[in-house]
């Protein structure tokens, strides 16, 4: 009974985590462009490369990759304190994001 008890208690535990980091449904990123995309709270890694490029208007796929794992970190931090809309920046080969009014 008291292992049941535990197991349940652990899951409800896990189960609220896992909820509350995932209170919205989508981010939607726009950077000094008009081109904004929306990215899942639930899988912010799934964005494509080519949408990031696009949004910050990047032109050296060599960079492709590093800002890809900034953005999808600025996303996952976005998704976190419940922001829904925000502006990314790049300055010095570093992506800064702040939420949109």
């Amino acid at each position: 009974m008291r292992a049941q008890l535990l197991t349940g208690t652990t899951a409800l535990l896990i189960w609220g985590v896992a909820s509350a980091q995932t209170n919205l449904p989508t981010v939607e990123v726009r950077a000094q462009t008009l081109e904004t995309v929306s990215v899942s709270c639930a899988n912010p890694a799934s964005v494509e490369s080519k949408d990031v490029e696009r949004v910050l208007s990047i032109d050296d796929t060599a960079l492709s990759h590093h800002l890809r794992e900034q953005f999808v970190s600025a996303v996952t931090a976005a998704c976190k304190a419940g922001i829904p809309h925000v502006q990314m920046t790049l300055s010095g080969g570093q992506l800064q994001w702040k939420q949109m009014r």
